[in-house]
């Protein structure tokens, strides 16, 4: 069972081992693609910074854990839409443990999010929402996988945006 909580600095300045070369062969793709070459704590910092940046009700830093192993951390921001004001899950960025990419870890967190309705934080969307860089393919195929659609992209082409509705 996936358990989601709130980041904590002094539990968790361990994950910082994720964005090091030596964690993993695929150091390079959680730098580049969800850390944008910062280091988790970084990422952390700014988002304690900037609370208000995605004008959302809330965002959170999120570890998600299981059997006490942490398995991935995601941003998560629940806001009012504009074009429709429904209520949105935002996803940005996900990111799993280097050392389990490719082990179905992604697939199981996205999975119990959209199975629990986006329910993780007590307020259940009308639809989940993801950002995900152009050129990850594999983030790409594992939303396209699992019934999101792309809704859109950035004017230089460097990010889509993916929705699954939830009904």
């Amino acid at each position: 069972m996936l358990n989601f909580r709130e980041y904590n600095k002094n539990l968790d300045m361990d994950l910082e081992e994720w964005s090091k070369e030596n964690y993993s062969k695929y150091y390079s793709d959680i730098k580049k693609y969800a850390l944008f070459d910062e280091s988790i704590f970084q990422l952390y910092k700014w988002y304690k910074a900037n609370p208000d940046q995605m004008e959302s009700i809330y965002d959170k830093f999120i570890v998600i854990e299981e059997n006490n192993l942490k398995i991935g951390i995601i941003v998560i921001n629940y806001f009012i839409s504009e074009k429709d004001n429904q209520k949105v899950f935002g996803i940005n960025p996900i990111i799993v443990n280097p050392k389990y990419i490719n082990k179905g870890f992604g697939r199981k967190i996205l999975k119990h999010i959209i199975s629990h309705k986006g329910e993780i934080c007590g307020m259940t969307p009308d639809r989940i929402y993801a950002g995900i860089d152009y050129s990850n393919l594999r983030c790409k195929h594992l939303f396209e996988s699992l019934g999101f659609i792309v809704v859109g992209k950035t004017d230089d082409n460097k990010f889509m945006y993916y929705e699954l509705e939830l009904y």
